[in-house]
């Protein structure tokens, strides 16, 4: 069940209040709520508690689009708090990414910014990446794990090509994937990889097995 302020701040999304939305955030992590806590019992919720009445639909899209916008700028405004709040730094870095044709990069901004929380050198390179500018980034940066966040299940096709591509030009690269279109195991078994995180749990298991 969701908590009073959850709701306070559930009810400020649904009138599109962008700047009472984040003084809420930016409340909460001044009082020394941690980053996590806000993004998993306030911000990740918020997203997929989206509620659109059947007489709306011709007003859906735009609607969930502005809840999007808000959300990526109070994830924007929360930066400062992931560095102050980082762990110990890791020593790897990993490049976060969605792959062509998937919009969706809300998850993978926060895969992003947990990855930096948790001690990775953590870069975002962008939404609807084509792959030939994968391959590229991949030789320039040099990373030691690239994350792919797909959100669409109609967006594996394209995954799946892309991860064949990553491996037969970098063996040794390891690849993490995550998103919702990994919900199924038969979506994993349609792509090549390496390590599939679901969650902020996961993420946390991963690094301190990186780190041993």
């Amino acid at each position: 069940m969701k908590n009073n302020k959850y709701n306070e701040f559930l009810d400020l999304l649904e009138k599109e209040d962008k700047g009472k939305s984040l003084l809420f955030i930016l409340d909460l992590l001044n009082s020394g709520v941690d980053v996590v806590t806000v993004y998993e019992d306030y911000l990740i919720p918020s997203l997929f508690d989206f509620k659109c009445l059947a007489v709306e639909q011709e007003i859906c899209i735009w609607k969930e689009h502005t809840r999007t916008s808000i959300i990526r700028t109070v994830l924007e405004a929360s930066y400062p708090y992931i560095i102050e709040q980082r762990k110990k730094e890791i020593h790897k870095k990993v490049i976060v990414l969605c792959p062509q044709e998937e919009y969706h990069e809300i998850g993978a901004i926060i895969a992003s910014n947990y990855f930096y929380l948790l001690g990775f050198e953590s870069l975002y390179i962008g939404a609807n990446t084509p792959s030939d500018d994968i391959v590229s980034a991949i030789k320039i940066l040099e990373p030691d794990y690239v994350a792919l966040s797909v959100s669409n299940y109609y967006n594996l096709v394209v995954t799946r090509k892309l991860t064949k591509k990553i491996r037969e030009n970098y063996p040794n690269l390891s690849i993490i994937l995550g998103g919702q279109a990994f919900s199924k195991a038969e979506s994993l078994e349609q792509v090549t990889y390496n390590f599939y995180l679901k969650d902020y749990k996961d993420m946390v298991s991963f690094a301190n097995e990186v780190r041993k």
